[in-house]
C-alpha cells in the first residue's frame, strides 16, 4: 500500500540535492558554526557561504534586515514579540488577536505576552 503524507505544512521530506549538500554537515561537519572551537571554526565559511547564496537568492543586501530562525516556533517567538515590544509598549494599539486554532507556540507566547 502507498503511503500518502498530508503534514508537509509541519515537515517534509529532504530533496536529494538538499541531502547530498547538506551530508557532511549531518555526519562529520557538525559543529556549531559559531563558535571558537576548530570543529566550529572549519564549519563556519560553509555557513556564510550559506548566508550569501540565500542573499542572493532572495536579493537582499548585507544591510538587510534579515533574521534566520531555526525553526517556525522560533520564527513566530520572534514575529510575537516584536509585535509586543515595537508596536504594542510604543503606541496605542493595544491587542494581539489569534484564534483557538493557533498552532501552540503562537498561544504560548500570546499567552506568555498577556501576562
Amino acid at each position: 500500500m502507498q503511503r500518502i503524507y498530508l503534514d508537509n505544512n509541519a515537515t517534509t521530506r529532504i530533496a536529494p540535492e538538499v541531502y547530498d549538500t547538506m551530508k557532511p554537515f549531518l555526519t562529520e561537519k557538525y559543529g556549531n558554526p559559531n563558535s571558537l572551537h576548530s570543529i566550529g571554526t572549519e564549519v563556519h565559511p560553509a555557513m556564510m557561504k550559506a548566508l550569501d547564496q540565500l542573499y542572493a537568492g532572495i536579493n537582499a543586501s548585507d544591510d538587510s534586515d534579515i533574521i534566520i530562525n531555526s525553526c517556525a516556533t522560533e520564527g513566530n517567538n520572534t514575529v510575537l514579540k516584536g509585535i509586543y515590544f515595537d508596536v504594542i509598549q510604543k503606541t496605542e494599539k493595544k491587542h494581539i488577536i489569534i484564534s483557538q486554532i493557533e498552532h501552540p507556540c503562537v498561544a504560548h507566547t500570546a499567552d506568555f505576552l498577556r501576562n
